[in-house]
């Protein structure tokens, strides 16, 4: 699954984020995040949410190459994500360049789906991050130590899904990712619950990435590996 709720959710590395330029946007291009944001936070029809989105990626005001910029480090917060239908042939999400690792081929050889070529996400990611609030962070992608840490709040405390990140500066659009630590810390407990998949053992399978398409001052919009789109805002 994308990085938004993996397919299934070292240390962590205490974060420094750089400083930060201020992206140089027209009025026009800051008029149109305003739009999307508002749109979002009324709860809009997804349909009028995705206009708008679209026009704000067309208008091209943000980053020519977000993933390379420090302008895409820091903690944003998911605002709006697009919708796929479920496909009972690929239950854990249909990856955009055909591949199949790991329990995700073995299922799709079982069911058929390999044969499907629509990327799509599980049923899994849709329903968390339609339920809770989601929040993401990004540190330092272009160094040995990258990190993306994924915050999911629930009423009874906090999941953190964190994944190792690089950048490839010939696709200054992608951060690539593996997950490699998750665990639920109980509200006001400070317990840590482990989450119980077993990463390092995935290999491919706990592998993703983000393509970003629209980066400024407060909007982020990105594509995973499933194909989903997510519309996150800059926590200040």
């Amino acid at each position: 699954m994308a990085l938004f709720v993996a397919t299934s959710f070292l240390a962590i590395v205490a974060p420094t984020v750089r400083p930060q330029t201020r992206v140089h946007m027209s009025a026009a291009a800051t008029d149109l995040e305003v739009d999307v944001l508002r749109l979002a936070a009324a709860s809009a029809p997804a349909r009028d949410i995705e206009a708008a989105v679209a026009k704000l990626v067309a208008a091209g005001g943000g980053e020519a190459a977000p993933a390379l910029s420090p302008r895409i480090e820091g903690e944003w917060k998911l605002v709006h994500i697009t919708s796929s239908g479920f496909d009972p042939r690929n239950p854990l999400g249909r990856r955009l360049d055909g591949s199949s690792p790991g329990i995700e081929g073995f299922i799709a050889a079982l069911t058929g789906g390999k044969s499907v070529t629509t990327a799509s996400s599980s049923p899994i990611q849709r329903a968390v991050t339609a339920a809770f609030s989601v929040s993401q962070s990004i540190y330092r992608p272009l160094e040995p130590t990258g990190r993306v840490e994924q915050l999911v709040r629930t009423p009874l405390g906090e999941l953190h899904l964190n994944a190792a990140a690089s950048v490839d500066r010939a696709r200054p659009q992608r951060i690539k990712f593996a997950f490699d630590e998750g665990y639920f810390e109980l509200t006001g407990s400070g317990l840590r619950v482990p989450y119980p998949v077993p990463f390092r053992l995935l290999g491919k399978e706990a592998e993703g990435f983000l393509d970003t398409s629209y980066l400024g001052e407060q909007v982020r919009v990105s594509t995973g590996n499933k194909g989903t789109t997510f519309v996150l805002e800059r926590v200040v």
